[in-house]
């Protein structure tokens, strides 16, 4: 099941200023009740304060505390009881029961309780002083507690109404929030959408990718678009590098085909000797070598270009300067045939990871091109060097005709022949050193090839080195 990203960022910014717009209403409305409650509670204070104003001491000898209730100006609705300091009931409104015990038992100065339908709350003010302002013989100091309550359906609808308000507020600008966070997501996406849009349209028959100058202005898309133009870049390469492969390898083999091809006819176009058919068959044999040299090294390159590809671990430590001499030694009798001198210099020692088979196919491929292309008389070095601890170098130079320079940069392209008119016996199929590039870049190393002035060749191999250490450390794991 497919999902939007762009939904997904819509409802996460729409969740989140939902738990916003939840967490201000609650704190708006907490924060306004407990305001209003301790306004109403000030409110209390001062009834209280005025039932305080109206206690007075009667004129008789009893002298006992009396409320002057014509005189007290406060709600009908409210409720309210005195009592004197010696806990004597001086008067309590006819609709209460009176203060709830654990109210009085305890120090808080305020309490709740319900009534029938109705919650009241009310303070408690203990040892108030009276002062009976028209006793002309004031006495000592007397004392009273007064509890008075006043019903709180008027607080709680203001706190009902300021939650509301908040509530809607919020909600608006939920809405408006939500609007702006679709707007503002869908131009921000639509970089990706369009970027995303132009990769669906590449396939094999279309390379072109053209993303807009908005996605790769974007810090975040930028890498990506860049990634992609180099990967399609790659693989656009690499399908035509296929192409032109599979191209000339049909080329390469049509023709050594229609050479055998043309050999047999010829030789059962009309009666011959056996002399005659020896000659002709034995010419077919070298054409079909030459056919089976073909898809050798045709198959050779590939499997040498997949493991470039893939990292090795069957690369095995190798004696880089024995294991060339072996390759010269193995060379030297070609080129005594040619009249040429082969030399092998190793002025230092080194150890490289690699296939033993694969290096010695560069280093034969090297020395016969070497070989192929220096006059009589001359001479052929291969040379083994360390520039540094960790790279090994491989240079096989020789004095021959060397290569042209709108030729060096395409001499590793496979079935480029330098000579296009070498013959069938001295010609090959221009697979050699994109076999050599192929083997020398699986190892992790080099391959570069330089003709100065056109007079001779220089081939150049680095590998990396392995140290004694590494080996150990290797061997160990």
């Amino acid at each position: 099941m497919k999902t939007s990203i762009k939904n997904q960022i819509i409802v996460a910014v729409l969740v989140s200023q939902l738990l916003l717009a939840i967490g201000l209403t609650v704190a708006v409305v907490l924060y306004s009740r407990a305001q209003l409650l301790a306004g109403f509670n000030v409110m209390l204070e001062g009834r209280a304060d005025s039932i305080l104003a109206v206690i007075h001491d009667s004129e008789d000898a009893s002298q006992k505390l009396i409320l002057d209730r014509p005189k007290l100006n406060v709600p009908g609705r409210d409720l309210f009881e005195v009592w004197d300091d010696h806990g004597k009931l001086i008067w309590r409104s006819r609709n209460w029961q009176g203060t709830p015990a654990n109210v009085m038992a305890s120090l808080s100065p305020t309490f709740e309780f319900h009534q029938g339908e109705s919650t009241y709350r009310g303070i408690v003010m203990r040892k108030a002083t009276i002062f009976d302002e028209e006793d002309n013989q004031p006495g000592p100091p007397r004392n009273v507690t007064i509890a008075y309550a006043a019903s709180t359906r008027e607080l709680d609808r203001r706190i009902f109404k300021i939650g509301l308000f908040a509530a809607g507020s919020s909600l608006l600008l939920l809405l408006l929030a939500g609007l702006f966070a679709a707007h503002g997501v869908t131009r921000g996406l639509a970089p990706v959408q369009e970027l995303a849009a132009e990769a669906a349209r590449v396939s094999a028959h279309h390379w072109t990718f053209n993303p807009s100058q908005a996605a790769r202005e974007k810090e975040e898309l930028a890498p990506l678009a860049n990634a992609l133009d180099t990967t399609l870049a790659g693989l656009q390469r690499a399908f035509d590098r296929e192409r032109e492969f599979m191209a000339d390898a049909a080329h390469e083999l049509k023709t050594a085909v229609a050479i055998l091809k043309s050999s047999l006819q010829l030789l059962i176009w009309q009666p011959r000797s056996n002399e005659e058919y020896r000659s002709g068959l034995g010419r077919s044999l070298e054409d079909c070598d030459r056919i089976e040299a073909l898809v050798s090294n045709t198959l050779s390159l590939a499997r040498a270009e997949q493991q470039a590809d893939e990292r090795r671990s069957d690369l095995q430590a190798i004696d880089l300067a024995n294991h060339c001499e072996q390759s010269v030694a193995d060379l030297r009798p070609l080129a005594e045939a040619r009249g040429i001198e082969l030399r092998c210099i190793t002025s230092s020692e080194a150890i490289v990871k690699a296939d033993p088979e694969g290096l010695h196919t560069v280093w034969v491929n090297l020395l016969q091109n070497a070989i192929q292309h220096s006059p009589t008389g001359s001479v052929v070095f291969l040379e083994v060097a360390t520039s540094d601890p960790d790279t090994a170098s491989v240079v096989v130079e020789d004095w021959g005709t060397g290569i042209p320079p709108q030729e060096l940069p395409h001499v590793f392209d496979r079935f480029r022949r330098g000579d296009p008119s070498r013959s069938r016996s001295t010609g090959g199929f221009g697979l050699g050193l994109s076999i050599c590039k192929a083997i020398v870049e699986s190892y992790g190393g080099r391959i570069e090839i330089a003709s100065p002035d056109g007079v001779g060749t220089r081939v150049s191999v680095t590998l990396p080195a392995v140290s004694a250490a590494g080996l150990v450390e290797s061997s160990c794991s």
